[in-house]
């Protein structure tokens, strides 16, 4: 019963993602599950993908099995953990990340930690949004764009808005802004 809660949900929660259109791809859904279909008519295997379902300007990193469907309510076989809604968290946070419409979705790599890393053409247009998700250190007053800038510790870092750094007190490290 718990699960087929879940299971409906999820199926609101997409269902009204499906219902604008995106700019480069669209939800798709079968007996098996849910997968991502680009414009060019491939899909995602064994990766995440950075999509922007809602066309918002932010998109969240979702992870797709060796058949191409969403995992979700798991842990991705490279050990993150993905919600209801198949979005990666960390510490409990979803981790998304700003797009431009011209350049959603963004993909990277299954190995890859950070979940703030943006492209050349999304540089400036995340680092002068405040809502971005920022790195911060055990130690230290400075925020960062990725979780193993210098000499941090990637496992000790935690999460959490810009805003929220901000408001705490945290600077921009100079290195990675």
């Amino acid at each position: 019963m718990k699960r087929t809660w879940k299971s409906l949900v999820l199926s609101g929660i997409l269902s009204l993602s499906l219902s604008i259109p995106a700019f480069a791809g669209s939800w798709q859904l079968d007996s098996t599950g849910y997968w991502y279909q680009k414009d060019d008519g491939t899909y995602p295997i064994s990766c995440w993908q950075w999509i922007d379902g809602n066309n918002d300007g932010v998109a969240e990193n979702y992870y797709f099995n060796d058949e191409g469907y969403l995992l979700v309510s798991t842990i991705t076989p490279d050990g993150h953990t993905v919600d209801s809604n198949g979005a990666m968290t960390v510490n409990g946070i979803v981790q998304t990340q700003d797009i431009t419409p011209a350049s959603a979705p963004v993909q990277s790599s299954g190995n890859n930690t950070s979940t703030t890393q943006v492209t050349a053409s999304q540089e400036s247009s995340a680092s002068t949004t405040q809502s971005s998700t920022v790195w911060i250190p055990a130690t230290g007053k400075n925020y960062h764009r990725i979780n193993n800038c210098g000499k941090m510790n990637p496992n000790k870092a935690r999460s959490m808005s810009r805003d929220q750094a901000i408001q705490r007190g945290y600077s921009a490290c100079s290195k990675c802004y």
